[in-house]
């Protein structure tokens, strides 16, 4: 199940899975019907995001994995923090507890490099608000994907894929830029291994929290893919 799946992140992420051959089938969660989605794995689920964890619990039945990608994007600066918080918070949150109560064992949870929840800067401190009520919802495995600049991002300035590289050697590597394609190829991949762990018996006995930033994404990287559209 995908939450964000019309976003820069999620179509990539919608994309890899309807190409993957473990999965069976995508239940996509939108705010309207989207035609460019359809597709014989997808199922488009239109819910009302305020009623999102209701609407949604009848599709949730069944579902192995979940994934959102979803969050305010550009604009934020211009926009309270109430309807932040709702964006960034509120939502994933209903998304990832619909899942869990309809059986979902992985929760792979986009949020962001320097996510704290006892920060003094708003942004990070709502994300780490994020990642708390994530956790609360004890996914069997839980990742928590933390990307600094996403390149590829229609939110991020092109310009930005040349600077970057010149100046990540002198950066702690948690900041340095990740390419939209990337993100999305170590969310999947990533989400995969650790269900196919769980169903076969290895996996964690207790439920996991992963955290990781983009050394730990580095892994899952696939040379060329973050060329591709």
């Amino acid at each position: 199940m995908l939450l964000g799946a019309t976003g820069n992140v999620g179509g990539r992420i919608l994309h890899l899975l309807v190409q993957s051959p473990l999965c069976r089938k995508v239940v996509v969660v939108t705010r309207r019907h989207v035609a460019d989605l359809a597709n014989p794995k997808v199922q488009q689920v239109v819910v009302n995001m305020d009623a999102l964890r209701e609407q949604l619990a009848p599709h949730a039945g069944g579902v192995d994995i979940a994934l959102a990608a979803f969050g305010v994007g550009k604009g934020s600066a211009k926009m309270a923090d109430e309807e932040v918080r709702k964006i960034e918070i509120t939502y994933p949150t209903a998304f990832a507890s619909a899942a869990r109560a309809g059986g979902a064992r992985v929760l792979a949870m986009m949020t962001a490099a320097g996510a704290d929840s006892q920060s003094s800067t708003k942004y990070l401190r709502n994300i780490g608000d994020k990642e708390k009520q994530s956790e609360a919802l004890g996914f069997d495995f839980l990742g928590l994907y933390r990307p600094a600049v996403i390149l590829g991002n229609s939110n991020t300035p092109s310009a930005l894929g040349l600077v970057m590289p010149l100046f990540q050697w002198a950066m702690p590597s948690r900041y340095h830029a990740i390419h939209k394609n990337d993100l999305a190829r170590a969310m999947v991949a990533q989400s995969e291994q650790a269900f196919l762990a769980l169903a076969q018996g290895t996996g964690p006995a207790a439920p996991a929290v992963k955290i990781l930033e983009y050394k730990e994404m580095q892994s899952f990287f696939v040379a060329g893919d973050s060329a591709a559209p």
